[in-house]
């Protein structure tokens, strides 16, 4: 059997350990970006839609003089409803005014393995918090105490008679690899697939499975449901509109296919009538919801990375829409605002990362994949400060990079996690580090926040409540 086969697994595999501070898929001459010589990419997008070269040493750097940030007054959100919130993923200036001191914390089943990661953030509405463990087990819980509700094992049919093949690769199961499965809520159900090839819909009372949509790929992204529809892209590169009553296909839409990609499930944002789509190609589509007609694509791409992980344009982080701009991020390091009508861009910043932006006011919160965690001007582009938090284990020999998933905004605070167990507690107005927690657990899911409760899911399989 060829390598070719296996090199989309073996190089999410590689991303997804290089982000967790191995530097294996350094390693991998086969994804060098350099080997190519003078020989322009056949998938590289048009040149009317690339983004000008960055310099290699181009980076987000600290103001002179550090500013202040000035956020609107906080609200107490009931519900963070889908992976990234609500379908816009503008949950602005969220409030939690307690302490943030442990509520409790659970086991929800089985932690991150060699063929299986915990990747899907928790939503939470109605007072109930639903968790999906690695193996794809969902659960619903009290938001006050942790208590189980209900339990259901949300499976892949991996028989012959449910079509299709898997890809010829296995990790150390024996079972088909999945990197990391995703949870949404909407209207009384659950969306759910596991990074394998369905999605159920599942009764959020009760748990019971309602329907399941095959795919002809794995699904990859988180799903976001708007309208009664549940958008969901796959490993392909194509996005699904389904019928959230029944999971029939409303339509689809395919991008550039590109098999590099981070270990992250960004989520489509929606506005009203309007899709935006992020893809691993380093695309951006926005489409017409009714009927997924696209409306203009812009590409966030970057060449000549000093890495193979560097040189990987996936749009890893969901896009947000507030207003009239779109706010999109790539892995290898182009940030732009968008005008949602036209694709235009108002700014570009060279930031790069895997987790969703807190936007709130006038400002856009977000972590790189520097380990920066920057306060930027939404309408002007203008980093307002900037803190740099912990990059390595070992800095002086800048050994096991640290992973950081968030932030998100709990009234003047910003609240982060780390893979080393680490909870940090930020500053909004001027980032500065005020307290931090032990979680006891690596994280690389960012936390979520409702009814003033901050609720983070653990690498090895727990739920942990802060109030």
């Amino acid at each position: 059997m060829s390598l070719g086969k296996f090199f989309p697994l073996a190089l999410a595999l590689c991303a997804g350990l290089a982000l967790s501070g191995c530097g294996a898929g350094e390693r991998l001459s086969s994804i060098n970006p350099f080997s190519g010589g003078d020989r322009e990419d056949p998938n590289a997008p048009p040149r009317d839609q690339r983004v000008p070269v960055l310099q290699l040493d181009d980076r987000l750097v600290a103001p002179e003089t550090a500013g202040t940030v000035n956020l609107p007054r906080s609200y107490v959100n009931s519900a963070w409803p889908q992976s990234d919130g609500f379908p816009t993923h503008a949950m602005q200036h969220t409030r939690a005014s307690g302490a943030l001191e442990r509520l409790w914390r659970v086991d929800i089943g089985s932690g991150s393995s060699r063929d299986r990661r915990v990747r899907a953030r928790p939503v939470i509405t109605d007072g109930v918090v639903y968790a999906m463990d690695a193996e794809g087990r969902v659960s619903a819980r009290d938001l006050d105490t942790g208590s189980e509700r209900w339990r259901k094992h949300v499976r892949d049919d991996r028989s012959a008679s449910a079509g299709g093949s898997w890809v010829p690769f296995t990790g150390g199961s024996g079972h088909p690899p999945t990197f990391g499965g995703s949870i949404g809520y909407d209207s009384g159900r659950i969306f759910a697939h596991t990074g394998g090839r369905f999605l159920v819909a599942l009764d959020a009372s009760t748990g019971e499975e309602l329907w399941r949509r095959r795919a002809l790929t794995p699904y990859h992204s988180a799903p976001t449901i708007s309208e009664g529809r549940v958008l969901v892209t796959t490993d392909d590169n194509e996005l699904l509109a389904l019928d959230a009553s029944n999971g029939e296909v409303m339509w689809s839409h395919r991008s550039i296919a590109e098999t590099a990609r981070v270990l992250a499930t960004p989520s489509p944002a929606v506005l009203g009538e309007t899709v935006i789509a992020p893809y691993s190609s380093g695309e951006v589509a926005a489409l017409r919801a009714p009927n997924g007609r696209e409306l203009w694509t812009e590409a966030l791409t970057r060449a000549g990375g000093l890495t193979p992980m560097s040189s990987i344009n996936d749009i890893a982080a969901s896009p947000v829409i507030l207003g009239d701009r779109v706010y999109a991020m790539s892995h290898s390091g182009v940030m732009a605002a968008l005008d949602l009508r036209t694709g235009e861009r108002s700014w570009t910043l060279p930031a790069g990362g895997v987790h969703t932006p807190a936007v709130a006011g006038d400002y856009i919160f977000l972590v790189t994949t520097e380990a920066q965690l920057v306060a930027i001007n939404r309408h002007e582009g203008e980093v307002v400060w900037l803190t740099q938090l912990r990059q390595f284990e070992n800095e002086r020999r800048r050994r096991n990079r640290v992973a950081w998933a968030g932030p998100v905004l709990a009234g003047d605070r910003l609240v982060l996690a780390s893979s080393q167990g680490e909870l940090a507690i930020v500053d909004a107005s001027n980032g500065e580090i005020t307290a931090t927690r032990n979680l006891g657990d690596p994280v690389f899911a960012a936390p979520v926040i409702a009814a003033e409760t901050v609720v983070v899911v653990t690498n090895n399989g727990r739920l942990i409540a802060l109030r």
